[in-house]
């Protein structure tokens, strides 16, 4: 018996080691592969914007990707590569001097403008430099995103099984998927751009059939509002060009019959519009869900503040004074903490703190910016507007702070996509690139 053992454990070690063998190699150039300076500012910057709203508890609450980002920040300019364009530079100079202006017929301090405008301008400059520094091409940029996001999502589906099986302690009345993040909104605000470049490659060219299906889970259990309506817009702009007269009068048809749906199938979707609903008609937003008095009291103050200041507004940084002077008019407690933080920094939306900040010239740049960067011609050109403008719709009518990782990440593919096709369209047709399938 004991030699029968000692020659199967043999037979074992040999056929584990004819198994390990073809990868030993692979292995151990994996295990020393010297990662270099540029590799690492590449993905710790992508990874950055997923790691924003991670908070470390030591104290002091701290979001995890901002001193990622300095750090990387302080790496760019110790290397000279912290670099800002003049158009750039110009139009940062441009909105503080109008914010001066403005604030000099409202109450918005000028340390509220000074500390906007450093916010802006630190975190456009690095993320454009690091787009623009690395020599990646713009496919590249959103294959390393994507690669990321579908990270996330799959990261999600493991902590929602464990939290309902209670492997990990679940979130008291919160049961929803949204793997790392805090809540599914920001899940959306950090993937959407992944689920739209996975929908038009598998519309154009059949391909990403699995990645799209987790996606797609992924929201139906995330169960967020934001999450069904980009899918509606992303449907949209990705269909537009394949759409007649009539199939869009189809198209309308299937959305509304779709909201319909949701309406009955999810009893989020259904709290909001109900809520929202009953909110407008009594004018009374303090017993609305969260998400709805948010929207509906930051709506009222930046109206009102536009009608006060229509043409430049009050001075970015000064809605939250705005919103003092104003909101007592619908019921709002100011002294109510939970009810003043929740929205009450960044109006709930960029387009209506733009509207009470920034007034008429602050929305028309706003809108302006998002219809003429989304002028680009050629299949991979299409595919990444249709791709990253759900996410800049979405999160610009559901979020208002004018810097966040994630935003000046996805504006500068934004931008450089917009510049990339005009770039190669104003060429010879003789000259002319090829477009690249992502």
């Amino acid at each position: 018996m004991e030699q029968f053992l000692t020659a199967l454990r043999a037979k074992f070690r040999t056929a584990l080691a004819e198994f390990v063998e073809p990868y030993r190699d692979s292995t151990s150039a994996i295990l020393n592969y010297q990662i270099s300076i540029d590799e690492y500012l590449v993905y710790s910057s992508v990874l950055s914007i997923f790691l924003a709203q991670l908070l470390t508890h030591k104290g002091i609450d701290i979001f995890v990707g901002y001193p990622l980002v300095l750090l990387n920040a302080l790496l760019l300019l110790g290397q000279d590569r912290l670099i800002i364009h003049r158009n750039h530079a110009m139009a940062i100079i441009a909105l503080t001097v109008v914010s001066f202006v403005a604030s000099a017929n409202s109450s918005t301090p000028g340390l509220s403008i000074i500390s906007q405008i450093l916010g802006i301008l630190f975190f456009s400059t690095y993320f454009f430099s690091v787009l623009t520094n690395f020599r990646l091409s713009l496919p590249r940029w959103i294959q390393i995103y994507t690669h990321f996001a579908l990270g996330i999502v799959i990261l999600g589906f493991i902590i929602y099984v464990a939290r309902r099986t209670h492997l990990l302690p679940p979130t008291p009345g919160e049961m929803r998927l949204r793997s790392i993040l805090p809540e599914p909104s920001f899940f959306v605000y950090l993937t959407l751009p992944a689920f739209g470049i996975y929908a038009n490659a598998f519309l154009r060219h059949g391909k990403y059939k699995l990645e799209l299906f987790l996606f797609f889970v992924a929201y139906i259990l995330a169960d967020s509002s934001l999450g069904f309506l980009g899918i509606l817009l992303m449907g949209f702009f990705a269909l537009l060009p394949r759409l007649s007269l009539w199939k869009m009068v189809g198209f309308g048809f299937a959305a509304f019959a779709a909201l319909v749906g949701l309406f009955f199938a999810s009893e989020n979707f259904r709290l909001r519009v109900v809520d929202t609903a009953v909110a407008i008609a009594r004018m009374n937003f303090s017993q609305a869900n969260a998400s709805t008095f948010a929207l509906l009291s930051n709506a009222y103050v930046s109206l009102q503040t536009f009608l006060d200041h229509p043409l430049i507004g009050i001075g970015i940084g000064g809605y939250q004074y705005a919103y003092l002077k104003y909101a007592p008019f619908v019921n709002v407690d100011i002294n109510d903490p939970a009810m003043v933080n929740l929205n009450m920094f960044d109006a709930s939306s960029m387009f209506l703190r733009a509207a009470a900040e920034l007034g008429l010239m602050g929305l028309v740049l706003l809108i302006g910016f998002l219809i003429v960067c989304s002028r680009v011609k050629g299949d991979q050109h299409v595919d990444i507007r249709n791709a990253l403008l759900p996410y800049l719709v979405i999160r610009m009518l559901r979020l208002g702070a004018w810097f966040s990782l994630e935003l000046y990440f996805f504006v500068g593919l934004f931008v450089l996509n917009y510049l990339h096709s005009r770039a190669a369209y104003n060429l010879p047709k003789s000259t002319r690139k090829s477009d690249v399938t992502i």
